[in-house]
């Protein structure tokens, strides 16, 4: 689960599991693609976390 500010209602809403709808994956990060509440598409960047060494 992740929160996210929806570009199409404006509203700061909680996404859950089933509400994504694909995954992109970057050299630095992922792109997660789901449905808003509102039922609008949106895309959410999910950076990814570097293990120390």
């Amino acid at each position: 689960m992740f929160t996210h500010d929806c570009t199409s209602c404006g509203r700061h809403e909680l996404i859950f599991p089933d509400q994504i709808t694909g995954l992109d994956h970057r050299d630095d990060s992922f792109l997660v693609h789901f449905t808003c509440w509102c039922d609008a598409p949106q895309t959410h960047v999910e950076q990814r976390l570097v293990a120390a060494a």
